[in-house]
Protein backbone atom coordinates (compact mmCIF):
# COMPACT_ATOMS: atom_id res chain seq x y z
CA UNK A 1 0.00 0.00 0.00
CA UNK A 2 2.88 2.65 1.18
CA UNK A 3 4.28 1.39 -2.19
CA UNK A 4 1.09 2.68 -4.35
CA UNK A 5 0.84 5.69 -2.32
CA UNK A 6 4.67 6.53 -3.64
CA UNK A 7 4.01 6.13 -7.12
CA UNK A 8 0.95 8.18 -7.28
CA UNK A 9 2.47 11.40 -6.71
CA UNK A 10 5.52 10.45 -9.09
CA UNK A 11 2.65 10.03 -12.11
CA UNK A 12 1.41 13.36 -10.92
CA UNK A 13 4.40 14.83 -11.60
CA UNK A 14 5.22 13.38 -14.48
CA UNK A 15 1.58 14.33 -15.94
CA UNK A 16 2.17 17.98 -15.18
CA UNK A 17 5.56 18.11 -16.96
CA UNK A 18 3.80 16.70 -20.06
CA UNK A 19 0.84 19.21 -20.41
CA UNK A 20 3.33 22.27 -19.70
CA UNK A 21 5.68 20.25 -22.27
CA UNK A 22 2.54 20.35 -24.62
CA UNK A 23 1.72 23.96 -23.82
CA UNK A 24 4.87 24.65 -24.82
CA UNK A 25 4.89 23.44 -28.21
CA UNK A 26 1.66 24.49 -28.67
CA UNK A 27 2.79 28.34 -28.08
CA UNK A 28 5.47 27.35 -30.48
CA UNK A 29 2.92 26.72 -33.14
CA UNK A 30 0.75 29.60 -32.39
CA UNK A 31 3.92 31.91 -32.83
CA UNK A 32 5.36 30.60 -35.67
CA UNK A 33 2.46 30.95 -37.76
CA UNK A 34 1.87 34.88 -36.35
CA UNK A 35 5.49 34.59 -37.52
CA UNK A 36 4.60 33.12 -40.55
CA UNK A 37 1.25 35.21 -41.27
CA UNK A 38 2.95 39.13 -40.87
CA UNK A 39 5.76 37.83 -42.69
CA UNK A 40 3.77 37.09 -45.58
CA UNK A 41 1.41 40.62 -44.92
CA UNK A 42 4.44 42.27 -45.07
CA UNK A 43 5.91 40.24 -48.33
CA UNK A 44 2.13 40.55 -50.29
CA UNK A 45 2.53 44.76 -49.19
CA UNK A 46 5.73 44.70 -50.59
CA UNK A 47 4.77 43.19 -53.78
CA UNK A 48 1.69 45.37 -53.93
CA UNK A 49 3.76 48.47 -53.42
CA UNK A 50 6.56 47.37 -56.42
CA UNK A 51 3.59 46.59 -58.75
CA UNK A 52 2.38 49.76 -58.40
CA UNK A 53 5.85 51.22 -58.47
CA UNK A 54 6.38 49.71 -61.75
CA UNK A 55 3.23 50.52 -62.67
CA UNK A 56 3.57 54.23 -62.00
CA UNK A 57 6.90 53.92 -63.60
CA UNK A 58 5.89 52.16 -67.31
CA UNK A 59 2.28 54.92 -67.05
CA UNK A 60 4.70 58.08 -66.88
CA UNK A 61 6.87 56.02 -69.85
CA UNK A 62 4.05 56.03 -72.21
CA UNK A 63 3.00 59.63 -71.10
CA UNK A 64 6.25 60.89 -72.04
CA UNK A 65 6.79 58.36 -75.09
CA UNK A 66 3.35 59.59 -76.01
CA UNK A 67 4.30 63.63 -76.11
CA UNK A 68 7.61 62.59 -77.86
CA UNK A 69 5.77 61.33 -80.77
CA UNK A 70 3.18 64.20 -80.70
CA UNK A 71 6.00 66.74 -80.26
CA UNK A 72 8.17 65.02 -83.41
CA UNK A 73 5.08 65.39 -85.50
CA UNK A 74 4.56 69.08 -84.79
CA UNK A 75 7.84 69.26 -85.77
CA UNK A 76 6.68 68.28 -89.25
CA UNK A 77 4.29 70.89 -89.78
CA UNK A 78 5.35 73.53 -92.39
CA UNK A 79 3.68 76.24 -93.82
CA UNK A 80 4.59 79.60 -94.60
CA UNK A 81 0.60 81.23 -93.18
CA UNK A 82 2.20 83.18 -90.01
CA UNK A 83 -1.02 82.78 -88.22
CA UNK A 84 -0.83 79.14 -88.27
CA UNK A 85 3.01 78.86 -87.49
CA UNK A 86 2.98 80.97 -84.26
CA UNK A 87 -0.29 78.76 -83.04
CA UNK A 88 1.69 75.58 -83.73
CA UNK A 89 5.30 76.95 -81.94
CA UNK A 90 3.14 77.80 -79.03
CA UNK A 91 1.67 74.34 -79.22
CA UNK A 92 5.01 72.77 -79.57
CA UNK A 93 6.29 74.93 -76.24
CA UNK A 94 3.06 73.66 -73.87
CA UNK A 95 4.03 69.88 -75.44
CA UNK A 96 8.06 70.89 -74.14
CA UNK A 97 6.19 71.97 -70.66
CA UNK A 98 4.18 69.22 -70.38
CA UNK A 99 6.96 66.38 -71.14
CA UNK A 100 9.35 68.27 -68.47
CA UNK A 101 6.43 68.40 -65.79
CA UNK A 102 5.92 64.45 -66.35
CA UNK A 103 9.39 63.64 -66.37
CA UNK A 104 10.10 65.54 -63.18
CA UNK A 105 7.30 63.39 -61.59
CA UNK A 106 5.05 66.26 -60.80
CA UNK A 107 2.00 66.19 -62.36
CA UNK A 108 -0.97 63.94 -62.60
CA UNK A 109 -0.09 61.23 -65.66
CA UNK A 110 -3.94 60.49 -66.28
CA UNK A 111 -4.20 64.95 -66.34
CA UNK A 112 -1.07 64.87 -68.74
CA UNK A 113 -2.43 61.68 -71.04
CA UNK A 114 -5.66 63.42 -72.00
CA UNK A 115 -3.49 66.47 -72.37
CA UNK A 116 -1.54 64.43 -75.39
CA UNK A 117 -4.46 63.17 -76.66
CA UNK A 118 -5.90 66.57 -76.81
CA UNK A 119 -2.51 68.17 -78.21
CA UNK A 120 -2.46 65.13 -80.78
CA UNK A 121 -6.39 65.89 -82.21
CA UNK A 122 -5.15 69.44 -82.51
CA UNK A 123 -2.12 68.66 -84.65
CA UNK A 124 -4.06 66.20 -86.69
CA UNK A 125 -6.60 69.79 -87.42
CA UNK A 126 -3.34 71.39 -88.19
CA UNK A 127 -2.84 68.54 -90.57
CA UNK A 128 -6.14 69.42 -92.49
CA UNK A 129 -5.26 72.45 -92.76
CA UNK A 130 -2.08 72.72 -93.95
CA UNK A 131 -2.83 70.24 -96.59
CA UNK A 132 -5.55 72.10 -97.62
CA UNK A 133 -3.78 74.75 -97.96
CA UNK A 134 -0.94 73.03 -99.76
CA UNK A 135 -3.82 71.98 -102.62
CA UNK A 136 -5.41 75.43 -102.61
CA UNK A 137 -1.37 76.62 -103.67
CA UNK A 138 -1.15 73.37 -106.05
CA UNK A 139 -4.37 74.50 -107.92
CA UNK A 140 -3.79 78.47 -108.26
CA UNK A 141 -0.15 77.32 -109.40
CA UNK A 142 -2.29 74.87 -112.36
CA UNK A 143 -4.31 77.84 -112.52
CA UNK A 144 -1.90 80.21 -112.83
CA UNK A 145 0.31 78.13 -115.78
CA UNK A 146 -2.91 77.52 -117.71
CA UNK A 147 -3.72 81.50 -117.50
CA UNK A 148 -0.22 82.14 -118.58
CA UNK A 149 -0.70 79.59 -121.56
CA UNK A 150 -3.91 81.21 -122.73
CA UNK A 151 -2.84 84.12 -122.35
CA UNK A 152 0.28 83.70 -124.61
CA UNK A 153 -2.09 82.20 -127.04
CA UNK A 154 -4.35 84.69 -126.84
CA UNK A 155 -1.71 87.82 -126.38
CA UNK A 156 -1.53 88.66 -130.10
CA UNK A 157 -5.32 88.38 -130.82
CA UNK A 158 -6.51 90.88 -128.34
CA UNK A 159 -3.65 93.52 -128.80
CA UNK A 160 -5.42 93.43 -132.66
CA UNK A 161 -9.10 93.39 -131.30
CA UNK A 162 -8.32 96.15 -128.67
CA UNK A 163 -10.30 98.99 -129.54
CA UNK A 164 -12.21 102.21 -128.03
CA UNK A 165 -15.48 100.24 -128.05
CA UNK A 166 -14.39 97.55 -126.23
CA UNK A 167 -12.31 100.04 -123.63
CA UNK A 168 -16.37 101.05 -123.31
CA UNK A 169 -17.21 97.65 -122.79
CA UNK A 170 -14.53 96.88 -120.19
CA UNK A 171 -15.49 100.07 -118.01
CA UNK A 172 -18.91 99.45 -118.61
CA UNK A 173 -18.56 95.99 -116.80
CA UNK A 174 -16.50 97.39 -113.92
CA UNK A 175 -18.85 99.98 -113.36
CA UNK A 176 -21.99 97.75 -112.49
CA UNK A 177 -19.74 96.28 -109.78
CA UNK A 178 -21.28 97.40 -106.06
CA UNK A 179 -19.10 99.44 -103.97
CA UNK A 180 -19.20 100.54 -100.12
CA UNK A 181 -18.57 104.19 -99.18
CA UNK A 182 -17.86 102.43 -95.61
CA UNK A 183 -18.12 99.07 -93.44
CA UNK A 184 -16.71 97.84 -90.33
CA UNK A 185 -17.26 94.18 -88.90
CA UNK A 186 -17.14 93.44 -85.34
CA UNK A 187 -17.89 90.27 -82.90
CA UNK A 188 -21.31 90.36 -80.58
CA UNK A 189 -22.43 88.90 -77.83
CA UNK A 190 -26.07 89.02 -76.49
CA UNK A 191 -27.06 90.01 -73.20
CA UNK A 192 -30.07 88.43 -71.35
CA UNK A 193 -32.11 91.42 -72.63
CA UNK A 194 -31.56 90.82 -75.88
CA UNK A 195 -29.01 93.26 -76.19
CA UNK A 196 -26.12 93.05 -78.89
CA UNK A 197 -23.04 94.37 -77.16
CA UNK A 198 -19.34 94.19 -78.65
CA UNK A 199 -16.49 92.52 -77.75
CA UNK A 200 -13.07 91.00 -78.78
CA UNK A 201 -12.86 87.96 -76.56
CA UNK A 202 -13.01 85.18 -78.17
CA UNK A 203 -14.75 83.71 -75.42
CA UNK A 204 -17.68 85.88 -75.00
CA UNK A 205 -18.10 86.12 -79.02
CA UNK A 206 -21.51 84.58 -80.22
CA UNK A 207 -21.85 86.38 -82.81
CA UNK A 208 -20.17 88.57 -86.60
CA UNK A 209 -21.88 91.58 -87.79
CA UNK A 210 -20.90 93.42 -90.47
CA UNK A 211 -22.50 96.87 -91.56
CA UNK A 212 -21.79 99.00 -94.93
CA UNK A 213 -23.12 101.49 -96.97
CA UNK A 214 -23.45 100.81 -100.87
CA UNK A 215 -22.62 103.68 -102.90
CA UNK A 216 -24.70 105.31 -105.29
CA UNK A 217 -24.46 103.59 -108.76
CA UNK A 218 -26.55 104.11 -111.78
CA UNK A 219 -24.38 101.72 -114.70
CA UNK A 220 -25.64 98.59 -112.61
CA UNK A 221 -29.41 97.25 -113.05
CA UNK A 222 -31.55 98.17 -110.54
CA UNK A 223 -33.46 95.34 -108.16
CA UNK A 224 -33.01 92.72 -105.79
CA UNK A 225 -29.61 91.90 -104.94
CA UNK A 226 -28.16 88.90 -103.26
CA UNK A 227 -25.47 89.77 -100.62
CA UNK A 228 -23.02 86.91 -99.42
CA UNK A 229 -20.53 87.48 -96.75
CA UNK A 230 -17.89 85.19 -96.20
CA UNK A 231 -16.13 85.19 -92.65
CA UNK A 232 -12.24 83.57 -92.61
CA UNK A 233 -11.43 82.33 -88.93
CA UNK A 234 -7.31 82.84 -88.26
CA UNK A 235 -6.76 79.07 -89.51
CA UNK A 236 -8.04 80.15 -92.77
CA UNK A 237 -11.08 78.29 -92.76
CA UNK A 238 -14.97 79.82 -93.62
CA UNK A 239 -17.44 79.77 -90.45
CA UNK A 240 -20.22 78.25 -92.36
CA UNK A 241 -23.81 79.45 -92.29
CA UNK A 242 -26.36 77.43 -90.59
CA UNK A 243 -27.80 76.51 -94.09
CA UNK A 244 -26.66 73.29 -95.16
CA UNK A 245 -26.29 74.74 -99.03
CA UNK A 246 -24.22 77.22 -98.62
CA UNK A 247 -21.89 77.55 -101.21
CA UNK A 248 -22.09 80.10 -104.07
CA UNK A 249 -19.48 81.00 -107.21
CA UNK A 250 -17.50 84.09 -106.59
CA UNK A 251 -14.74 85.42 -109.36
CA UNK A 252 -15.01 82.40 -111.39
CA UNK A 253 -14.86 79.80 -108.04
CA UNK A 254 -17.21 78.07 -105.77
CA UNK A 255 -17.09 78.07 -102.22
CA UNK A 256 -18.51 78.58 -98.63
CA UNK A 257 -20.43 81.65 -97.30
CA UNK A 258 -21.05 82.51 -93.81
CA UNK A 259 -24.24 84.45 -94.58
CA UNK A 260 -26.53 86.06 -96.89
CA UNK A 261 -29.20 88.61 -97.13
CA UNK A 262 -31.49 89.66 -99.58
CA UNK A 263 -31.76 93.60 -100.77
CA UNK A 264 -33.73 95.59 -103.18
CA UNK A 265 -31.62 98.20 -104.50
CA UNK A 266 -32.29 101.01 -106.58
CA UNK A 267 -29.19 103.12 -107.95
CA UNK A 268 -28.80 105.23 -104.45
CA UNK A 269 -27.11 104.70 -101.12
CA UNK A 270 -28.22 102.32 -98.79
CA UNK A 271 -27.20 100.79 -95.24
CA UNK A 272 -26.98 96.34 -94.83
CA UNK A 273 -26.13 94.77 -92.42
CA UNK A 274 -25.18 91.01 -91.94
CA UNK A 275 -24.85 88.71 -89.15
CA UNK A 276 -23.61 85.78 -88.62
CA UNK A 277 -24.41 83.50 -85.57
CA UNK A 278 -21.60 81.14 -83.50
CA UNK A 279 -22.12 77.63 -83.29
CA UNK A 280 -19.74 77.08 -81.01
CA UNK A 281 -16.48 79.24 -79.33
CA UNK A 282 -14.33 81.01 -81.50
CA UNK A 283 -10.99 80.71 -81.91
CA UNK A 284 -8.61 84.11 -81.04
CA UNK A 285 -6.67 85.73 -83.58
CA UNK A 286 -7.18 87.70 -87.09
CA UNK A 287 -10.90 87.41 -88.85
CA UNK A 288 -10.87 88.44 -92.15
CA UNK A 289 -14.66 89.25 -93.05
CA UNK A 290 -15.16 89.84 -97.22
CA UNK A 291 -18.44 90.86 -98.91
CA UNK A 292 -19.67 89.85 -102.24
CA UNK A 293 -22.79 90.88 -104.75
CA UNK A 294 -22.77 89.31 -108.32
CA UNK A 295 -19.46 87.04 -107.90
CA UNK A 296 -17.68 90.04 -107.60
CA UNK A 297 -15.65 91.07 -103.96
CA UNK A 298 -17.73 94.57 -102.89
CA UNK A 299 -15.37 94.96 -100.15
CA UNK A 300 -13.50 93.54 -96.82
CA UNK A 301 -13.10 94.50 -93.50
CA UNK A 302 -11.91 92.79 -90.31
CA UNK A 303 -11.21 92.37 -86.49
CA UNK A 304 -9.33 90.68 -83.99
CA UNK A 305 -10.62 88.50 -81.20
CA UNK A 306 -8.25 87.68 -78.17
Amino acid sequence: MEQANHQAPENTGKNRSNTALLLLVVILLISNVALLYLYMQSRNEGESKDTKLEYVSSEKDNVTRMLEEVLESYDTLKTSHDQTTAEIAAQRAQIEELMDKVKRGDYDLAKAKKEASTLRKIMQGYVATIDSLNQLNQQLTADNVIIRQELGEVKGQREALQSKAGDLEAKLAQGSVLHTTSISSQALFVRSNGKQVETDRAKKAEMVKCCFTLGENKVTSPGDKVIYMRVISPDGKVLRATDSNNRFRYEGVEGEYSARREINYQNKPVDVCIFWTGTGELATGQYIVEIYEAGALVEKSGFVLK
